[in-house]
């Protein structure tokens, strides 16, 4: 398995706001940040000089905005760059045409040190992720479908502990019917085979340790 840590490129125009959000993401050992921009135009020209494998975009800048920024690369053809958008605003309309034009993970910046690390992951894998603040209004047919509940992912950490569906029942108070239920539809959204496949998920986007 390759050790290479995800290789990103951060783009905030708030001074302080990206130094945090690098340090965050320069603390997990999967995770490296390539370079910081102040700027969409900036971020546009890194991107397309480095070829980060995600790149973290807030949705405004100065300049071009983090839409343009997708929309750019969008243009440019097919690229193994993923973007990520941050954003201040719960506006379903702008998120839903950032997931038209290819982006991968939208977090709202109030949910973003909960939300980066798992949208990024996710994003390396090839799958989306909405904060679930916006997830209502912008998911619709088979990315609602592949999105985890809450209660999908409380399930998730429990079976990656190695608990039996009669044991997490008892532990969130429903049945173990019903966690059989979940544990299909999880396997489903997330394209997994096996146990295994869903400890080494788990793992990855941080719900269990290694």
């Amino acid at each position: 398995m390759s050790t290479t840590p995800t290789r990103l490129v951060v783009a905030d125009d708030h001074h302080l706001v990206r130094e945090a959000l690098a340090r965050l993401l320069d603390g997990e050992p999967d995770l490296h940040v390539q370079a910081e921009c102040t700027d969409g135009d900036a971020a546009l020209a890194k991107i397309r000089e480095l070829v980060p494998d995600v790149a973290v975009l807030d949705m405004s800048m100065p300049g071009r905005s983090g839409l343009e920024v997708a929309m750019a690369l969008e243009a440019d053809g097919p690229s193994s760059t993923r973007v990520v958008m941050l954003t201040a605003r719960r506006a379903p309309e702008l998120a839903r045409r950032a997931l038209e034009h290819g982006v991968h993970g939208i977090v709202l910046k109030e949910d973003a040190f909960d939300d980066l690390l798992y949208a990024i992951r996710a994003a390396v894998e090839g799958r989306r992720f909405v904060s679930a603040a916006l997830a209502g209004g912008v998911l619709t047919g088979e990315l609602q479908e592949r999105a985890l509940s809450e209660r999908e992912h409380e399930v998730l950490r429990l079976v990656s502990q190695g608990l039996t569906n009669a044991q997490i029942g008892a532990a969130l108070g429903i049945s173990a019917k019903t966690i059989d239920n979940h544990r299909t539809r999880i396997m489903r959204k997330l394209d997994a085979h096996s146990l295994a496949d869903l400890v080494r998920h788990a793992i990855r986007i941080g719900l269990v340790d290694p």
